[in-house]
Parts: structure tokens; C-alpha cells; sequence
């Protein structure tokens, strides 16, 4: 499966129970299909680290990671490891959502999709809920530009 080309990352937050649950994504920019991904309680470099070593251990580093300025970002551990890499780090401008607007359109669908977050009883039953969310997101669900499933038209790249 063709997965070359930029990334991007983001996250986003969703309330539970009396707290707020953050979940980091990589997104393949020219397939849209999320090929990293990590959840947690703190927005932290950590936490978007995780999501970025999800996403290398299943394709190639790509020549250009794309995020936000926020700090989770821009700390020593995800420059570091892009440097290590050889992957170009890229920023949107400050107070400029649209400049990362495929990772807010991508929040937007799974949290559509992923529905009423109250249907889950604990942590483990929203990681699943996201899990088959995003599955369901890169795998079945029809995308609007590509008009198949990222996996589906990733696919159709490497014939």
C-alpha cells in the first residue's frame, strides 16, 4: 500500500465522564488515511509522540510532517525524532485552523461517527469505540474527494 507523501498531525478532545480524553492522529495527506494514532488524559509531547511511532511502524517516515505550533509539537522529543528521520517539520501560522484543515474536517467525521460518547462505560470501551471508529473511517466509509475508502484508493496508488 503507497503511503508516501506528507503527513499531518493534530488532536482533538472529547469530554468523558467528567474529564477530558485527548486524541493525537497522523494523517497521510495524500491518501487521508489516518495511519497513526494515540489516546490519553494529557496533551503532552508524549502523547503525540506515541501517535507519530504509531504511524512509523506502519509506513515509511514521509518527507514532511505537518502540525499546528502547539508546544506538544514543537518540544524537543517529536523535532528531535524528526530530525533523526530526516522528516522536514512543518507549521501552520499562528491562530490558522485552516491551515491544518484536513486533520479538523477528519475530528469533525469521527466524532459524528463515533456518536454519544455516554454509550461507553469506561476508558476501555471509548479506546474501542475510536478504534473501530478509525477503522471504519480508513477502511469502509466512502470519502467525499476520493469517492472510495483511503485504504481503498491507497490501494488503487500501488497497482
Amino acid at each position: 500500500m503507497v503511503e508516501s507523501g506528507a503527513w499531518v498531525q493534530d488532536f482533538t478532545h472529547i469530554w468523558f465522564k467528567g474529564m477530558w480524553v485527548y486524541l493525537a492522529t497522523v494523517l497521510n495527506l495524500k491518501t487521508r488515511r489516518i495511519i497513526g494514532w494515540s489516546m490519553g488524559l494529557k496533551h503532552d509531547s508524549e502523547f503525540v509522540h506515541r501517535a507519530i511511532l504509531d504511524a512509523l511502524s506502519k509506513c515509511p517516515s514521509p518527507p514532511i510532517l505537518h502540525s499546528d505550533q502547539g508546544s506538544e509539537y514543537l518540544s524537543y522529543r517529536p523535532q528531535d525524532l524528526c530530525q533523526k528521520l530526516e522528516i522536514e517539520l512543518s507549521s501552520s501560522d499562528k491562530a490558522s485552523p485552516r491551515q491544518n484543515g484536513f486533520k479538523e474536517r477528519f475530528y469533525s467525521t469521527l466524532k459524528d461517527e463515533l456518536g454519544i460518547v455516554t454509550k461507553f462505560k469506561d476508558l476501555t470501551e471509548l479506546y474501542e469505540g475510536v478504534a473501530l471508529t478509525i477503522y471504519y473511517y480508513n477502511h469502509k466509509r466512502i470519502h467525499t474527494a476520493l469517492r472510495m475508502s483511503p485504504v481503498a484508493y491507497a490501494t488503487s496508488l500501488s497497482q
